[in-house]
């Protein structure tokens, strides 16, 4: 289907094609069976979480596999200007997050990478997300760094043609790719699957396991797990001008214990360790910072709420929730071990907090 001279057109033809190249260069389920339900009109397809670095809307560089490794990701490459087959996805991907528990929507990305960059500054691309949710992460670069995402998929180059009126029309792939926590896509979704497939499909993905369920925090590389590892890191959102509480769970594989010393979240104010201790009688709770903080051999530490955690004041930016924020914990022996904490907010606390660490 093609729009003609609107100015925001759509070849689906080069879509199924895009879709038949992906689709032929797999074997189908690596494990034997369908990770989604027999009834999901999802795309059986075997492919790797790719590699490629593109900037994000903050302007930052984004480093796709490493942000993203682990986690349940929906990776969409199109356009703002797109009348129909970009909007519905998003629209629809965000009306079912909308609808997910606060721990299932926090192992979730959604990327969204577009193939008209001249079109497509920063600040639209921003724009455009957040009228469908602010936490949904946009990527773009130049024609050849994306064309380079799209070939690591399986898809072909986006083409984009300026008709005789002065029109712009961009053929692209349609597909929306979903990575499982093992960082391989095993299905994807063609235009015009529902919020019903979606609702149906989520669970099975996340249900999907990989090497970092079993304790590497995102991002990190079989290597690691020799030394201690950050999990599941989460800030709140303040309450007005107070102070943001940060939270995770260390582990330590080693024979050796190891020593939290410092947390670093510069991109959004000056962290320290706390400790909160309840009177024995009184019942009065009390604050106070602390310098470090034990990690056992072979076992785990977790900062939680009444307890140890971390403090980060003054917060010099509004957080918004579901974005995720680069957190740096130095141990006494691993060093610096970087990990994303997820924005939430005092009313997701103790679903996040209370969940089991995956």
């Amino acid at each position: 289907m093609q729009a003609g001279r609107t100015g925001a057109s759509f070849d689906l033809l080069a879509a199924l094609v895009a879709a038949a190249l992906v689709a032929s260069a797999a074997c189908g389920p690596s494990d034997g069976g369908r990770v989604v339900p027999p009834e999901s009109g999802a795309t059986d397809i075997v492919v790797a979480r790719p590699s490629f670095t593109l900037t994000a809307t903050d302007g930052t560089p984004f480093d796709f596999a490493a942000r993203t490794a682990g986690r349940l990701t929906f990776l969409e490459f199109g356009y703002t200007n797109c009348p129909d087959v970009c909007p519905v996805h998003m629209a629809n991907l965000s009306a079912v997050m909308r609808n997910l528990t606060p721990t299932e929507r926090m192992r979730i990305d959604v990327v969204f990478v577009s193939v008209d960059p001249d079109r497509d500054s920063l600040p639209a691309l921003r724009k455009w997300l957040d009228a469908f949710d602010a936490t949904f992460i946009g990527l773009t670069g130049t024609s050849e760094d994306i064309n380079a995402a799209q070939a690591a998929v399986g898809f072909g180059p986006a083409i984009i043609q300026v008709a005789d009126d002065g029109s712009t029309i961009v053929s692209h792939a349609a597909p929306v790719l979903a990575f499982t926590a093992d960082d391989t896509a095993h299905v994807m979704y063609p235009f015009g699957t529902r919020q019903a497939d979606w609702v149906r499909d989520i669970p099975r993905l996340l249900s999907k396991r990989g090497t970092r369920d079993r304790g590497v925090f995102a991002g990190a590389s079989a290597a690691m797990a020799d030394r201690s590892v950050v999990e599941r890191a989460y800030v709140v959102i303040p309450v007005g001008a107070g102070p943001a509480a940060i939270y995770f769970v260390a582990r330590n594989p080693t024979s050796l214990p190891d020593t939290i010393v410092a947390i670093d979240v510069g991109a959004i104010g000056n962290a320290s360790l706390h400790m909160t201790m309840e009177g024995p009688t009184s019942g009065t709770a009390t604050m106070h910072a602390v310098d470090a903080a034990e990690v056992p051999a072979r076992g785990m530490f977790r900062l939680s709420p009444g307890g140890y955690h971390g403090m980060i004041a003054p917060v010099t930016r509004t957080l918004v929730r579901g974005e995720r924020l680069p957190v740096g914990v130095r141990f006494a022996r691993a060093g610096t071990v970087r990990v994303d904490a997820t924005v939430i907010t005092y009313a997701d606390l103790d679903t996040a907090t209370a969940a089991r660490p995956q």
